[in-house]
Order: C-alpha cells, then structure tokens, then sequence
C-alpha cells in the first residue's frame, strides 16, 4: 500500500504557486489536522496546539519552493518540516524553564540525524487519516448501522456477533458490509487522486 500513498505532484505545483489561492486551501484542506494529530502524537501541549499547527503550516508554505520529489517523498520532508518546527517549540520551551520539555528536547535530539521513526509514525498516521477521511465521507452516503457494520467488521468481529449487536439479521450485514466496502475503496481511491498520485 505504501506505493500508493505518495503525494499528489499536481496539488503540490499548484500549492506552490502562491498566486493559486485555492490550491493552498486545498493542500490545508488535507494536512491541517493530520499535522495536529502529529503534534498530538509528539507531546506538543494543548494550550499551544493551534498555534504549533499554523507555525508548520506556515513553514510548509513558505519551504514548499524548496520541496522536490526527486529528492525525498513528501512525507519524509513533511517529517523534517514538522519535527524541527517541534525541536525549535521545545528548544523554546526549555528556555522558558519547562523541565517536560527539557526532557524531551534532549530525547529528541539523540534521535535528531534519524527521521526513520519519525517518518514511519507520520505513514502509519497518514494511512490512519485517509482511512478515516474516506469514513467520514461514508458517514454522509449510508446509514449509522451500514457504517457501524463495517467498522465492526473492521475489528474482526463476526458477522454473527454483528448481527446480534446490532439486531440485525445475518444476511443484512453481509449486504451491509459489502456494500459500505465497495464505496469505502472507491472512496480512498477518490482521495487519492484529490492528494496523491
């Protein structure tokens, strides 16, 4: 599946573009709270959730003229984007006196020269994302029981276990579930194409 959830060149060159207002709002569309999540995931405090999100969407926008595929997939310079946005918030807050973010500044930095984990995190979370994306477009399309169907499914419950949970017949989540699935791949393909190649 990694093959398939590379970036988008095309929502790239039109983001970079400065005058293509709608691409920026696209590209932000999309990234915005998957940079959140990330923060989320690297401990940044709450209090400072929104302003860390628009401090690295502003250094996404203004580095973006320097990306270059050839270089590096978009995730992995997303990573480094990120992670030294979260390194200077940390060097920040140390010199504030934040004894957390002492700690973690020097965890940080004996992993600084390595993004491998970094960039594994923000794969596993980007696919994470998409999937649930491409959830809530379903959410919109089917009832609260078709959806619920699938996810259970998701969870490997049986289709047994399902029916009984959610007092349906069996065959009803047979029907449910493959119908949810069928939409749900053509979903994420659709969400692909929007950002990815």
């Amino acid at each position: 599946m990694s093959g398939e959830w590379n970036t988008r060149q095309s929502l790239l060159l039109r983001a970079k573009d400065p005058d293509d207002e709608a691409a920026w709002a696209d590209f932000v569309k999309y990234y915005e709270r998957f940079i959140y999540h990330l923060l989320h995931r690297m401990n940044v405090n709450l209090d400072d959730m929104d302003d860390m999100v628009q401090v690295v969407l502003v250094k996404v926008w203004k580095s973006l003229q320097d990306y270059e595929k050839q270089r590096a997939k978009f995730r992995t310079w997303l990573a480094k984007v990120v992670r030294n946005a979260v390194f200077d918030y940390y060097k920040a807050e140390q010199r504030r006196g934040n004894v957390i973010a002492a700690n973690v500044l020097i965890d940080e930095s004996s992993h600084a020269s390595d993004g491998s984990d970094l960039e594994l995190m923000i794969q596993k979370e980007w696919e994470l994302y998409m999937t649930n994306f491409a959830l809530e477009r379903l959410r919109g399309i089917f009832s609260e029981t078709a959806v619920q169907v699938f996810e259970l499914s998701l969870e490997g419950k049986s289709v047994k276990k399902i029916a009984h949970q959610l007092d349906i017949t069996v065959d009803s989540v047979y029907t449910l579930k493959n119908r949810v699935k069928a939409r749900f791949i053509k979903e994420v393909n659709a969400i692909m194409r929007e950002v990815e190649f």
